[in-house]
């Protein structure tokens, strides 16, 4: 696991959960030390779109067992800048279509809704889920 994803998921609060509709949600605070805010911007950080999604990627990878390898993402939407210290819930509905596992993800905060979008996983040979 790199550096990133480790510091995504020591930046967990609390347990994931899960529904029977195949939802997974996770809160997440981001500190001001977080490794993904290094560069994105000094002096005012914001969360980086790729941070948002890999940490959707994580919390479905956790609920699967196995690592994933990202596809494609549709249909991103950010709403609202994720700054240090914010607590966020990110959830994860997943779903088959054909042949394709799809997410979609959404994070929010107090303020409601901050980012959307729709991913999909390309098989991993050797890595069974």
């Amino acid at each position: 696991m790199n550096k990133l994803r480790q510091a995504i998921v020591s930046s967990a609060i609390g347990k994931k959960t899960e529904d029977e509709t195949n939802v997974v949600t996770r809160r997440y605070r981001f500190k001001p030390n977080f490794i993904g805010f290094r560069g994105h911007f000094p002096g005012y950080p914001i969360l980086p779109a790729f941070v948002q999604i890999l940490t959707a990627i994580t919390i479905i990878e956790e609920h699967k067992k196995c690592r994933l390898e990202l596809a494609t993402v549709e249909k991103a939407k950010f709403h609202l800048p994720l700054h240090p210290d914010l607590e966020i819930e990110v959830t994860c509905a997943q779903r088959q279509v054909q042949d394709k596992s799809i997410c979609e993800a959404r994070l929010t905060v107090t303020e409601g809704l901050a980012s959307s979008f729709r991913f999909t996983f390309a098989e991993v040979r050797n890595t069974p889920c």
